[in-house]
């Protein structure tokens, strides 16, 4: 963060000094009940809505001097020793016209990424082209949730150049809260798949959900589109008055990647840019990652990189764990690790690719259920199954009910598929090995939290 004095931040609040000092530098501040607060000098926001945790308390007393911001009736809030209570009418007020100025005084570029897949390793990429020259402050992992924003943003500091964010989405509301934020220049769709139904309800609640971006970047920003996603052409750009580009494989557009490759050490394709070719290589598997780093590619250009040099650090990429891993499995098999996380876009690239690196080969794909679908669960789990068949999987092992549908689904499309729906992990290891030999390779699909089938990839992974 950087460093502001607490006495100029309570007369840019309006707030009233209720007890300590305000001749105080603030080098942190959190929201008390999203946040832990890790060190002193911090500026902390609390809300009179939000129950005050003791534990909390006597964590930040730990840590003091540190400043609360507050919309608690004074008489609520003590003034403990090395406390300074400053009262604002309305915290949450407060906190957006902290975090708005602070932006002002941070202003550099910031880039929000967003996307039903795709988000993590795009951000991943863009963060790796910039960081060779430049201080880059991102998003950890996948730890996207709204809460995390404002952390994120307090990351940035006098050093940094420039801001690269994955903003997560589980329901409305969700992107914009990232937004005002981040307050972000550059804004990055990957793509709009079904998920998230279960807060959203329906895919058009979901889609206006991630249409937020156009909204957090005030009509004035930058916004970058994948032109073949059928569902990013559904948002209106009536009212949008910044400035648009797209990237695409299929269809024309100023940034377009053709001639895609895919073997096992990655993918090759041309980019077509300014009227010109360039070569490119990244080692991750599949077409969709092409999507991925042409996002990253034209972001990197809008941040003010070159193309030849965008390119040339996307070679270098390190492949995220569990983002499409090969390993060496039981049998002299291979698997394919593909465990990051699991929704229907996702799987349908991950089986097409599977079809693709696994053609003349036994090609085993097990697969755990999609969460978050709502009342839509069961016919995208069908959905999947027509998937399965028409990439001409060879074997399907289904974990759990709604993974039953595929099973089932796929069983009534094709009788060449073989077809082993589990609902129970007993027995799945010895009929998984029963198909295993060294020219199988096998897709483990599923979301990190299924312990039962990560200990089950283990176990394939494991040398006999």
């Amino acid at each position: 963060m950087i460093t502001l004095k607490l006495m100029d931040i309570r007369r840019l609040l309006n707030g009233r000094l209720v007890s300590g000092s305000e001749n105080m530098d603030i080098h942190d501040a959190i929201i008390f009940h999203q946040h832990k607060l890790k060190k002193s000098h911090t500026l902390v926001f609390m809300d009179k809505r939000k129950a005050i945790s003791e534990k909390k308390w006597k964590r930040m007393l730990r840590n003091a001097p540190c400043a609360v911001i507050t919309d608690h009736d004074q008489d609520a809030v003590n003034g403990d020793e090395g406390l300074t209570i400053i009262q604002v009418g309305n915290v949450r007020e407060a906190f957006m016209k902290f975090v708005t100025d602070y932006r002002k005084i941070c202003s550099l570029p910031i880039v929000a990424i967003t996307g039903t897949c795709g988000k993590t390793t795009t951000r991943e990429m863009l963060t790796h082209i910039m960081e060779e020259n430049h201080s880059v402050t991102s998003t950890e992992w996948n730890d996207n949730a709204p809460h995390r924003s404002f952390e994120y943003l307090m990351k940035i500091n006098e050093s940094t150049d420039f801001g690269i964010f994955e903003t997560g989405l589980g329901g409305p509301g969700d992107l914009r809260y990232h937004c005002k934020v981040y307050q972000p220049d550059i804004g990055v769709i990957t793509n709009i798949g079904s998920y998230h139904l279960d807060r959203c309800k329906t895919f058009e609640g979901y889609l206006a959900a991630k249409a937020e971006m156009l909204e957090g970047l005030q009509n004035k920003g930058t916004l970058l589109l994948n032109a073949d996603d059928p569902n990013i052409s559904k948002i209106s750009l009536e009212e949008y008055k910044g400035t648009v580009h797209y990237f695409s494989i299929h269809k024309h557009s100023d940034f377009r990647g053709t001639s895609i490759s895919i073997s096992e050490e990655g993918t090759r394709f041309i980019l077509q840019a300014n009227g010109k070719e360039y070569p490119a290589f990244i080692p991750e598997i599949g077409e969709h990652h092409v999507y991925n780093g042409l996002a990253a590619l034209r972001a990197a250009m809008e941040l003010g990189e070159d193309i030849e040099t965008g390119i040339r650090r996307l070679s270098s990429f390190k492949n995220i764990e569990r983002h499409f891993e090969l390993c060496k499995g039981r049998n002299g098999s291979i698997i394919i690790d593909d465990t990051w996380n699991v929704n229907p876009t996702s799987l349908r690239e991950a089986i097409k690719t599977l079809s693709i690196i696994g053609k003349g080969k036994k090609r085993v794909a097990l697969l755990g259920n999609i969460e978050r679908l709502g009342a839509e669960s069961k016919d995208v789990h069908k959905q999947i199954g027509k998937y399965v068949v028409e990439f001409g999987i060879d074997v399907l092992i289904t974990y759990g009910k709604k993974a039953q549908y595929i099973a089932e689904q796929a069983a009534m499309e094709s009788q060449d598929i073989i077809v082993h729906p589990f609902t129970s992990i007993k027995g799945m290891d010895k009929t998984i090995l029963n198909h295993l030999d060294e020219d199988t390779y096998v897709l483990v699909k599923c979301r990190a939290g299924s312990r039962p089938l990560m200990r089950l990839r283990k176990r394939l992974m494991e040398s006999e």
